[in-house]
């Protein structure tokens, strides 16, 4: 589920006959004589503020949130003697209805428990009552460390219990058996002239004193100032003394080192709102320029070339990206919602691998770029062409229908495989194989590229010699470098071949490659073999 906070959603579970695990045997007081298909209809409530409203704020405005593809939630039966019919029965969301992994049926007489997030480390603890579910919720030693959106929703457990239905229409409304604590700050705001908004952001230092009790607690950063964390319910103490980073090394104290108590009931939430006079309520206009950072919430932050309305010190924590264009972009994805920017990621993907398993996996010639002759000085026309075509979005999302596009698979899981460089959703089009269009426009936009002719230019395509024109090249190469390195020293480029989303032909697809002797792109085999195993760098739009 994402939104991580105003959980309001509606989805029927459709799930056919015969349930694996267990027998009419097993449990004689369920005489079913024919099978019944059980639907259940799922409801989510939000949490309540102390105060009895909906615990909004103003952070949350226009957000809507509903489970989507590829979550899963978790179900007990368990019949009146006790006995449990269905233990921990897994299903997933496959973005209309849900699925469970082994077919069930409706039993009569019986307790039915729904939970979610799905655990599957609660299968083999014998569980029959809800609060066993709780306490094993918030056993983790690491319960309090939510400083991800996983983190925060695999904490934040919802669950819902009907006891003897009357038909094999069931309808569990899912609430919060935690509490919540909400922070609110000041963040700066921001318009670009075409009424872009976005804010900057502001993070949590790591020396910040949060706890509950003696455990540390790392918030969640749900974006515009939010933070937040879950808690168990009932009293507890809470020490609240932060440290907020606007920009890196200046921090921002609030909050008080003595701990208070609270007393918090389940799907409930204790709000801090904290000011802050040098933080203005007006929003600036500034556009957002390349060499700007973008973050995992969404946020960007105003750092460009350092001219009026930008700030010296980009936040680290949270950054995901750096901002490489703010023109044409997604001229030719076809997508209209993300076309403020482009963001390149921070890190390649950790294992090198093929394009595709072979070269059946191809979107077929209307999508080949030929690159043999890109470096004849002839070519000029058709070079330009493909460096202008940025449609990295559009054949990532086709290739992704095939099972062995996998540069393509390993672009759009890149949140899973970094959860700290997870994509906002619904902000962002999510991570995505780059163009050579693209790249090209990461190099001369964030690099600078200093090309004077077409040759040179053309020398960025390589035939069987990488190192012509090696100073413009690798020159813009380590200006990229030293802007990501202003976020984490060991962010670089060097050293790599990168997938690019571009097939060069049925058996062929472009990458770059940059080396301190050999800068550029080039075609190789999309399978596998000791000289062209290849990773992943990823971009998305905004």
């Amino acid at each position: 589920m994402k939104g991580y906070f105003m959980k309001s959603s509606i989805a029927l579970m459709v799930l056919s006959a015969a349930l694996a695990s267990c027998t009419q045997d097993e449990i004689v007081q369920n005489d079913v004589p024919t099978r019944q298909t059980l639907n259940i209809s799922v409801n989510t409530q939000d949490f309540v503020s102390e105060d009895g409203s909906r615990a909004t704020t103003g952070t949350d405005a226009g957000r809507t949130t509903a489970f989507v593809e590829g979550d899963a939630m978790g179900m007990y039966v368990i019949s009146s003697d006790g006995t449990v019919i269905c233990n921990n029965e897994k299903f997933v969301y496959d973005g209309k209805v849900w699925n469970a992994e082994n077919e069930l049926y409706y039993w009569k007489n019986a307790n039915y428990i729904a939970y979610y997030p799905y655990n599957a480390d609660l299968t083999a603890q014998n569980i029959t009552k809800v609060e066993e579910i709780k306490t094993k919720f918030a056993e983790p030693v690491d319960f309090y460390t939510q400083n991800t959106a996983e983190a925060y929703e695999k904490a934040d457990l919802m669950l819902a219990e009907v006891n003897n239905p009357v038909d094999e229409i069931i309808q569990f409304n899912l609430a919060h058996q935690f509490s919540m604590v909400e922070i609110n700050v000041p963040v700066r705001k921001y318009v670009t002239s075409d009424g872009y908004k976005y804010t900057a952001p502001v993070g949590m230092a790591d020396d910040s004193t949060i706890k509950i009790g003696e455990s540390d607690v790392k918030p969640y950063m749900a974006g515009k100032g939010t933070f937040r964390f879950i808690v168990p319910s009932g009293e507890i103490s809470l020490t609240l003394d932060g440290r907020l980073v606007y920009d890196e090394n200046i921090p921002v104290y609030f909050g008080k080192s003595e701990a208070e108590s609270i007393n918090l009931e389940a799907n409930s939430c204790k709000v801090y709102n904290v000011t802050y006079n040098k933080i203005s309520e007006t929003e600036v206009e500034r556009d957002i320029e390349v060499g700007d950072y973008y973050y995992a919430d969404g946020s960007i932050y105003p750092y460009g070339n350092q001219n009026e309305n930008d700030c010296p010190a980009p936040v680290k924590n949270g950054c995901i990206g750096i901002v490489f264009s703010t023109t044409g972009v997604n001229d030719t994805d076809g997508v209209n919602t993300w076309n403020h920017g482009y963001v390149l990621s921070f890190k390649n993907t950790p294992d090198v691998g093929m394009w595709s398993a072979d070269a059946t996996v191809t979107l077929g010639e209307k999508y080949y770029v030929a690159g043999t002759d890109f470096t004849t000085e002839g070519s000029v026309e058709a070079r330009n062409a493909f460096l202008d075509l940025k449609n990295g979005y559009l054949v990532t999302q086709e290739l992704i229908k095939q099972e062995n596009a996998f540069a393509a698979h390993e672009a759009v899981a890149y949140g899973d495989t970094y959860p700290e460089f997870s994509a906002p959703e619904g902000l962002s089009s999510g991570w995505y194989l780059p163009s050579v269009g693209q790249i090209y426009a990461m190099l001369d936009n964030l690099g600078e590229l200093d090309f004077t002719t077409d040759k040179q230019q053309a020398h960025l395509f390589l035939d069987r010699d990488g190192s012509r024109d090696r100073e413009a090249k690798e020159a813009a190469r380590d200006k990229v470098i030293e802007k990501i390195q202003k976020i984490n020293a060991d962010y670089t480029l060097k050293d790599s071949r990168v997938w690019l989303c571009n097939e060069g032909a049925n058996d062929k697809a472009w990458a770059i490659q940059w080396f301190d002797n050999w800068v550029g792109f080039h075609t190789d085999d999309k399978t596998i073999s000791n000289n062209n195993q290849k990773i992943v760098r990823p971009i998305l739009s905004f």
